[in-house]
């Protein structure tokens, strides 16, 4: 059988499966076009989803926060491996369905050897990174590149004995910050090449719960508000950039001996690579998980190339649309479906380009009915909804890009733009609140000819989030089911 015949049989077969289970409770928040389903998962178990991936014959594996990796075919449940240590990422090989995982103290292959449809062999590929019985010390992935190198991030150890009721990991704080670094390389990502050769990428992070990748080879991860995180983000993940948090350059060669208290808190902000996009705390995102590129050429609507997020708190799934400035990316970020059935943590298209979504809320606390889950994002494929696709910098303000033509007695006025601006503040306190808020005059309105872009004349500031609530309708009166977008402007185009 052809491979490309087996896939569309599967599919169908998921397919087939999964609409009996379509539920009857939508999110409050779906654009036109889309729906969800739920679907059915083992009897008994706790399905925390750790990571998702699909096997070249469409076999869907489920690494979970229990330890265990399952495996989805023909409708059917089957329980691959267990026994892991809080697995948060699995990668399947799409030529060869090789699957590896990332647990908390190592990166490992789960080989089937005798080809019962179960691992009985757990080979280590790399085990380098530090560990301690902190339990805040997350491995998150993962993704690989096109020459075969894996890439994770490492989660810095929860350090201040107020939090942790121990001052066993009091390791590495920086300026009173709640995390450390009790063990190495703990707020780094890192790469692992093809024979196992553990490699330190980039430092500065706290807790980045996702890393993703586009066809590029172009790394992101998101990281959660907190100590030195002013509010959660996307960060791009060059190799050598510092992203903020200080504790992890306690295994940089850089600044090997060097007491990081006596740096000041506004050198690491001069030092620091600002995140792409924010993701305003509260108002889009709190924990932000796994960052997926929509690659399916217009096959999941009108939103090809953009990224999608989604929040464990939350409960929604947010687009991301970068915009490369200067050689740098920076960008928008707009609500796309809100109040799914729980936290969300992991994404994955399928070759029927639905988007399966991994949920968990055990003990991170969730908005939704239920603490863990499986559910699947689903385009009708003709629908297609009325809403803001883009925000782009231009030289003297943005370009609001809608999906389809806009009422042009609404989209041409200025009171249908209400704009906010604010700047965060970098610095050891958990969080930020908004500083400097204002609103914003909009100069000039000019609505292109095919009613689609919206040019917006504006002052404009670096280091600053732009809110923008758009009170605008398409001619023929459909209304957008998310009307904010937040635009991070850290450099001017020229």
């Amino acid at each position: 059988m052809r491979p490309t015949t087996r896939l569309r049989i599967v599919a169908c077969l998921l397919l087939c499966s999964t609409t009996s289970s379509l539920t009857a409770q939508q999110p409050e928040i779906i654009p036109a076009g889309y729906r969800v389903e739920t679907i059915p998962l083992p009897d008994g178990v706790a399905f925390g989803v750790g990571g998702l991936g699909f096997a070249n014959d469409g076999t869907l594996f489920v690494c979970t926060r229990e330890g265990d990796v399952w495996a989805l075919a023909n409708n059917k449940w089957k329980l691959f491996a267990n026994g892991l240590h809080e697995p948060l990422g699995i990668y399947v090989d799409p030529k060869s369905s090789q699957v590896f995982v990332v647990q908390r103290p190592e990166l490992t292959e789960l080989i089937d050897e005798n080809g019962d449809g179960r691992a009985d062999r757990f080979r280590t590929v790399c085990d380098t990174w530090g560990l301690t019985n902190n339990y805040h010390e997350y491995a998150y992935g993962l993704v690989r590149d096109s020459k075969g190198n894996f890439y994770g991030t490492l989660n810095t150890t929860l350090s201040w004995p107020g939090w942790a009721g121990s001052d066993q990991w009091d390791i590495a704080r920086v300026h009173d910050g709640k995390m450390g670094r009790a063990a190495k390389y703990r707020g780094w990502a890192f790469r692992v090449s093809p024979d196992g050769t553990f490699e330190p990428w980039s430092s500065g992070l706290r807790s980045p719960a996702g890393i993703g990748i586009n066809k590029a080879d172009e790394l992101f991860c998101t990281d959660n508000q907190g100590d030195w995180v002013a509010t959660s983000c996307l960060h791009v993940l060059r190799k050598g950039d510092f992203h903020g948090h200080p504790s992890s350059l306690t295994d940089h060669p850089d600044y090997a001996g060097v007491d990081l208290n006596t740096i000041p808190i506004e050198k690491y902000g001069q030092l620091r690579e600002p995140a792409a996009v924010n993701f305003p705390h509260g108002d889009l995102a709190n924990s932000p998980g796994e960052p997926v590129v929509d690659d399916t050429g217009g096959r999941f609507g009108p939103f090809a190339g953009q990224m999608l997020v989604g929040d464990q708190t939350r409960s929604n799934v947010f687009r991301v649309v970068l915009d490369k400035v200067q050689g740098q990316y920076q960008g928008c970020a707009i609500n796309f479906i809100d109040h799914l059935q729980t936290g969300i943590v992991r994404l994955r298209f399928a070759a029927d380009s639905s988007l399966w979504v991994g949920q968990t809320g055990r003990g991170w606390r969730s908005r939704g009915r239920t603490t863990f889950g499986l559910e699947r994002i689903v385009w009708d494929g003709e629908t297609v909804p009325f809403a803001v696709h883009s925000v782009r910098l231009t030289t003297d303000g943005f370009d609001v890009r809608f999906t389809r033509p806009a009422d042009p007695k609404r989209a041409a006025v200025k009171a249908a733009y209400r704009i906010e601006r604010w700047q965060y503040k970098h610095h050891p306190d958990y969080g930020s609140p908004k500083f400097e808020q204002a609103s914003v005059t909009v100069r000039d309105i000019q609505l292109s000819a095919d009613r689609m872009t919206a040019r917006i004349k504006m002052p404009l500031r670096t280091g600053t989030m732009y809110q923008f609530t758009i009170d605008v309708a398409a001619a023929d009166g459909a209304v957008m089911s998310s009307r904010v977008a937040w635009y991070t402007l850290n450099r001017l185009r020229q």
